[in-house]
């Protein structure tokens, strides 16, 4: 009961905070939405901010299970979990909207050191199953390479934007291009 209760806080808390941010949103709302008293939210977070990188924390962990099931798949090619990757990051500002939210705020002010930490983390685990699932199984030993696919990949997420404004058939053609040439790398 302990653990579900706090998993409905962080769910509620994440809806919250992406729709309002951090200083816009209140313990007060939190509850409300809960139907719980605040002090319960205090039984397991000592404070606003303490919730809001929980939340962020929380989120990256889902996004990186999902990951984790495309990258441990043995029935999809090389070619077929980049593709899966990087579908998977093209809707992430919908389903994770928080990390997209942080994501866009850090871009415009990168002052928020403690903000970035749950992205950073988010990246490195990123790179650590790219790592552990593409590369070293086709024994490439091109750390960089890792992260330059992760970044590609959040790249895609801000390109599926743009290209809902021009011409979509070059971003799909980019990306097709992209995976070719990091499996031609891998074979």
């Amino acid at each position: 009961m302990e653990k579900e209760r706090k998993q409905q806080i962080l769910k509620a808390a994440e809806k919250r905070f992406a729709r309002h941010g951090l200083n816009k949103t209140t313990l007060e709302e939190i509850a409300r939405d809960l139907r719980i008293g605040k002090t319960t939210i205090y039984h397991y977070f000592s404070s606003k901010e303490e919730l809001f990188y929980a939340a962020i924390k929380w989120e990256s962990d889902l996004v990186l299970e999902e990951l984790a099931k495309i990258f441990s798949s043995e029935v999809f090619s090389i070619a077929e979990k980049l593709s899966l990757y990087f579908e998977f990051k093209e809707g992430l500002d919908k389903k994770y909207s928080l990390i997209y939210e942080v994501l866009l705020k850090l871009f415009y002010n990168n002052e928020h050191e403690k903000e970035s930490e749950p992205i950073v983390y988010l990246i490195k685990k990123e790179e650590e199953l790219i790592k552990k699932s593409i590369l070293k199984p086709n024994k490439i030993e091109n750390d960089s390479l890792a992260l330059f696919i992760v970044q590609q990949s959040w790249g895609w997420l801000f390109s599926n934007k743009i290209a809902s404004i021009s011409n979509t058939e070059i971003e799909i053609l980019t990306k097709e291009i992209f995976i070719k040439s990091i499996q031609n790398m891998l074979s």
